[in-house]
């Protein structure tokens, strides 16, 4: 016995050194990848630069909180609740340049962690599809994120953080979710989804919380202009999501499609106008919002439904779903948004062997890595308006559904 114990032991080694490795390869190469985003958006900080003026201008008091002159003026208003003014603040201590390569820098790290994270959580396997569905899908949306500046990664990493908490610790699970959706609006869009799933524990914290901390800047702006200040923001953003007019890009949403192909757009009031007309009849803008309102609305129950009677599937599935939905059926989806489908991307890379659509992830992992290398300003802007994101997106989300009802209670392990 005390053979066979010591030969397990040596076996054990070569594989701990292994492992060691590895780990040690995958924090040198997020390092460098990692400088490597930082110092480009340095010198390009697109829409850093919004929340650097915005949070500067503020605090000077140089510049209003909302309007189309804050931030940077229209189209790069300032668009956040007023607590991400605090967030903000820190980085204006720094040069514009160099607060912009921090920003990215822990962008990049938040998104290696979230990815660490949950890939441990979804197990162990030997499938190559694993890593190279996700690379292929979701690759081009994360160097998109990371290129724009924007605080999309940070919000997607607290969301995700909040679903792996979940089952172990609901109230830091909570903490993390309120954090998101007081930043960002669209994280409440996976609070009826834990209601749904009988999570009252979780959402009662999460409401809490939100509501601390959208009231926290009352401490420097007085209870009373903290409240006008977030009249004046769901005004902007209620008028901005369910308005008749386009935004100033090609949504990959559902609203966005229909708009583009059932209305005529006049791209002359946005500041690119060489987006060419994909559009096949001219309904009344009015009626395909509703159009929109009803389908979205209908999509969405059939996602709780689903969270709600398919308790049993394997964990990271729906959620999954969820992630693909928001993009679907959110009123605007633009292009870095869609760095949430690195969820989704990830979890169908371990459902790629084990589904009878194998194929439909391979296919769309396929059209996601070969559109931004297509030539062209021209053929990207009309791959835009005719909704290439949203077709894979779709096609995507249509997988998962197959994949929730085919084997529910499938093991990652088992592949």
């Amino acid at each position: 016995m005390s053979h066979v114990i010591l030969f397990r032991s040596l076996e054990r080694k070569p594989t701990l050194k292994i492992r060691s490795q590895k780990k040690t390869v995958f924090i040198l190469a997020s390092v460098l990848i990692a400088l490597g985003f930082a110092w480009y958006v340095s010198s390009r900080p697109m829409d850093f630069r919004v929340y650097y003026y915005g949070a500067q201008g503020v605090f000077d008091d140089t510049r209003p909180v909302y309007g189309h002159r804050s931030g940077m003026g229209w189209p790069m208003h300032y668009r956040y609740p007023p607590l991400f003014l605090f967030l903000a603040r820190p980085f204006t201590s720094l040069p514009l340049s160099w607060a912009a390569a921090v920003f990215t820098f822990l962008k990049a790290g938040t998104l290696f962690l979230l990815i660490r994270a949950l890939w441990y959580r979804l197990g162990p396997t030997g499938s190559k599809a694993a890593w190279i569905v996700p690379l292929l899908f979701a690759g081009p949306y994360v160097v998109e994120d990371l290129r724009y500046g924007n605080a999309q990664s940070f919000i997607f990493a607290l969301t995700g953080a909040a679903l792996l908490a979940l089952p172990a610790a609901p109230v830091i699970a909570a903490a993390a979710l309120a954090l998101a959706i007081s930043i960002k609006v669209w994280p409440l869009f996976f609070v009826p989804l834990l209601a749904a799933r009988r999570e009252w524990k979780a959402v009662g914290w999460t409401m809490a919380f939100t509501v601390i901390l959208l009231l926290l800047p009352s401490l420097y702006f007085g209870f009373g202009g903290n409240l006008f200040l977030l009249d004046e923001w769901v005004h902007q953003e209620f008028s901005t999501q369910t308005g008749q007019t386009e935004i100033w890009f090609p949504s990959q949403s559902l609203r966005g499609v229909l708009m583009r192909y059932l209305t005529v757009i006049d791209y002359s009031q946005v500041p690119d106008s060489n987006y060419p007309l994909v559009h096949v009849t001219a309904i009344a803008p009015g009626v395909v919002r509703m159009v929109w309102l009803v389908v979205a609305a209908l999509l969405y129950a059939g996602l709780l439904a689903i969270a709600a009677r398919k308790k049993s599937a394997i964990f990271g599935v729906v959620e999954a779903l969820a992630f693909a939905g928001l993009i679907l059926l959110e009123p605007f989806s633009q292009k870095y948004t869609l760095v949430v489908l690195l969820w989704p991307a990830m979890v169908a890379g371990r459902l790629a062997l084990k589904s009878r659509a194998w194929g439909m992830v391979w296919a769309v992992a396929g059209i996601s890595f070969v559109q931004p290398l297509i030539y062209g300003r021209g053929a990207q802007r009309l791959l835009q308006v005719m909704g290439l994101d949203f077709l894979v997106t779709a096609l995507l989300a249509a997988f998962l559904v197959v994949s929730i009802f085919e084997s529910p209670t499938e093991r990652w392990s088992s592949g």
